[in-house]
């Protein structure tokens, strides 16, 4: 990734400052996917594959930027640290990078479409999180599906359409899954960090939904904690871990989850592959995002 920024970008300090965000980045999952789909589809121009997988990596940052400065997230985060205006112009340069680099890697005008069309899915699904619009549950599953299942699919079909040069739809159909079920594990994991709270925000996320409906006294309860608490750090863990099961929260997500990775399991065995590729792809692509965060 770095090099691409040296060869595009000569203004010395965005230089610097892009670099210092590439190297703050802990985990090249969607590099990876890139890799696994254009190796398992049969794909031999290694060098076209880097390409690709360094420009979706800038990209993805750009997007995990934004992300962080429209959620106020991650204080941590370098970039949480610098000028917002700064910031913001670094994140923008890393985006328009990052499609520059994927751009050169293919002149099939459909690989350019579902490009530009995932990340205008993706662009639509924050701006409902940020909107808080969700009301149901299918609703906000639908926004974690465009919000994140949409970078996910870019990855596994694009990584594809490069070394077939054609568009799968059983591929866009699993990677999406893929998608949500990380994200429903990211944002259970979200509820006991202080610093991506989403507690503190109010917002309605799928484990706020569910506790809407108030199946049971804990629920209740649980919601009241909602409402008065900035913080986990304010409410004892283990009782707080126990309310949420005892709500049915830590079961509702993980069947949601599950749920997701079954469809996503289904989707690669109708794959137009041998059977151990499609054992080898899945067992790739699971302990792949078992591993994020």
């Amino acid at each position: 990734m770095n090099h691409f920024i040296d060869d595009e970008i000569p203004n010395s300090d965005l230089n610097q400052t892009l670099h210092s965000f590439v190297d703050a980045k802990d985990h090249l999952n969607f590099s990876e996917l890139v890799f696994c789909h254009y190796n398992c589809f049969g794909g031999t121009d290694t060098e076209a594959a880097e390409t690709l997988a360094a420009g979706i990596e800038l990209l993805i940052l750009s997007f995990d930027i934004f992300d962080d400065l429209e959620d106020e997230d991650s204080p941590d985060e370098l970039w949480m640290k610098m000028s917002r205006s700064v910031v913001l112009n670094a994140a923008t340069a890393l985006y328009t990078l990052g499609i520059k680099v994927i751009s050169s890697v293919s002149n099939n005008p459909a690989f350019l479409q579902k490009l530009m069309e995932y990340i205008l899915e993706s662009t639509q699904g924050q701006h409902d999180d940020l909107r808080n619009k969700s009301v149901t549950e299918e609703e906000c599953l639908g926004m974690i599906k465009r919000k994140s299942g949409s970078l996910t699919a870019l990855s596994c079909v694009l990584g594809t359409m490069l070394a077939t040069g054609e568009f799968n739809k059983t591929v866009e159909t699993y990677a999406y899954q893929l998608g949500i079920a990380s994200q429903i594990e990211n944002d259970y994991k979200a509820l006991f960090y202080d610093s991506k709270s989403d507690i503190a925000k109010k917002k309605r996320t799928l484990s706020y939904l569910y506790l809407k409906r108030k199946f049971n006294q804990a629920s209740i309860e649980l919601l009241n904690i909602f409402e008065t608490k900035d913080k986990i750090a304010d409410i004892e863990i283990k009782l707080y871990k126990e309310k949420l099961k005892a709500a049915g929260v830590t079961q509702y997500m993980y069947v949601m989850n599950q749920l997701a990775i079954q469809k996503f399991r289904k989707g690669i065995a109708e794959l137009d592959l041998e059977e151990p590729k499609k054992k080898d792809l899945t067992l790739l692509l699971l302990q792949m995002f078992d591993e994020e965060e």
